[in-house]
């Protein structure tokens, strides 16, 4: 976010690393949300996002079911909503990740960060404080052609 001043909502869960969190990640977004005018499309691609994130940080950068922390920071400003994802977990950059054949590698588990890049207008990793810091933003009324 360039603004401070254009901050319209600002909320904030801490979530466990487990994957029964995933109700309480979805009553979160519901909540925070649901006063904005944003489509259901906008709101599902949101939601979906978050889920893929979640589970990636569940199942790769802690011990599935650890129960270790993961925050979650929900912003949004006059023209976004920004999800950022923070966790204590392995040192793990999303998107330097992908290999020239991911896109034919349609095995589990190998989507899910192109399914986000997919969902999303923009996204943002850095390693701050021993932590993984993973944002991404979805701009309002922005369609994608296909």
């Amino acid at each position: 976010m360039d603004n401070d001043d254009n901050l319209l909502l600002s909320r904030h869960i801490t979530l466990r690393s487990n994957s029964s969190e995933c109700s309480s990640l979805y009553q979160f977004l519901a909540d925070s949300l649901e006063q904005l005018p944003l489509t259901l499309e906008f709101r599902q691609d949101l939601k979906l996002t978050a889920e893929e994130l979640l589970a990636n940080i569940i199942n790769h950068g802690y011990a599935k079911d650890s129960e270790e922390n993961i925050e979650l920071e929900l912003t949004v400003d006059n023209h976004s909503v920004h999800l950022t994802f923070t966790d204590s977990g392995t040192a793990f950059n999303p998107l330097q990740s992908e290999s020239p054949g991911a896109l034919n590698d349609l095995s589990e588990g190998g989507m899910g960060i192109l399914l986000v890049k997919s969902l999303t207008d923009e996204q943002r990793y850095r390693r701050m404080n021993n932590q993984n810091v993973f944002t991404v933003t979805k701009h309002y009324n922005n369609e994608k052609t296909e």
